[in-house]
């Protein structure tokens, strides 16, 4: 019996390597001639006009993908891979900008996680929060990031931009770090969460995931995909966005 030296293995592997690298890449350039066809059946129907992204789709591609590879791969890398073909995907159909409070731009925290979500994808900075949402409203097809606790909720308008996204993707903490605003029309994913806004205080609400304070305005995001029978419950709040939650990855 004779054996490959350890070279000549080295270099099958390679080759092997190699002609997976070729499939993964045949199987991008397919799957962008897909998005090619969204695209062409959005700008159709004009939904495009409105907003590129489509959040409880990402969300269900994300926890379809982290579900089927099991212990094979980790979320963290999973989510780090698609963010990168999802947000490449967006661009393909729209341009986008970010736009952001220039507290939120400079910090280096809030930038490296802003760029794991968003990629490649413009960003805008502003004077303050508001001015982050006023763009936004000028530019719809974009999207504004705030802090959950800085002042936006002043100029916030149930009629204009929702919040569709928090980030992180995967939960870290007991509320999130950003709040993303756009003009995307929201969809349940399955696992949801509605984001309300109260004057004053937040009365006791059993079912928030979590709760803060944005100036004078308290925030409280609750579990669900929730209608405007929940305002009934308390006079003078607003629904603020619905949204996936973010993905909790069991050890």
């Amino acid at each position: 019996m004779t054996f490959d030296s350890p070279d000549t293995s080295l270099d099958a592997i390679r080759r092997e390597i190699d002609a997976i690298d070729d499939d993964i890449l045949l199987l991008l350039m397919q799957r962008f001639a897909a998005t090619e066809k969204v695209k062409a059946t959005k700008s159709h129907d004009g939904s495009i006009a409105s907003s590129p992204f489509r959040p409880a789709r990402e969300a269900a591609v994300m926890q379809r993908l982290i579900r089927e590879a099991g212990a094979s791969l980790s979320p963290e890398f999973l989510v780090r891979l698609w963010r990168v073909i999802l947000s490449a995907s967006i661009q393909s159909q729209a341009p986008v900008t970010l736009h952001m409070d220039s507290v939120l731009g400079h910090d280096m925290a809030t930038r490296l996680l802003v760029a794991q979500h968003f990629c490649a994808m413009k960003v805008e900075l502003h004077q303050s929060p508001a001015h982050a949402l006023d763009a936004l409203a000028r530019a719809q097809g974009d999207l504004a990031l705030v802090a959950p606790s800085s002042d936006w909720a002043a100029r916030f308008s149930s009629d204009g931009a929702q919040v569709i996204v928090t980030l992180p993707m995967i939960a870290g903490g007991s509320q999130p770090q950003l709040l993303v605003f756009g003009y995307a029309p929201p969809q349940p994913s399955g696992d949801d969460e509605t984001l309300v806004l109260f004057s004053g205080e937040v009365p006791s609400l059993p079912g928030a995931k979590w709760q803060a304070r944005a100036g004078t305005t308290s925030l409280a995001g609750l579990s669900g995909f929730l209608d405007e029978d929940i305002l009934a419950l308390h006079p003078g709040a607003r629904i603020a966005g619905r949204y996936p939650r973010p993905i909790k990855v069991t050890p």
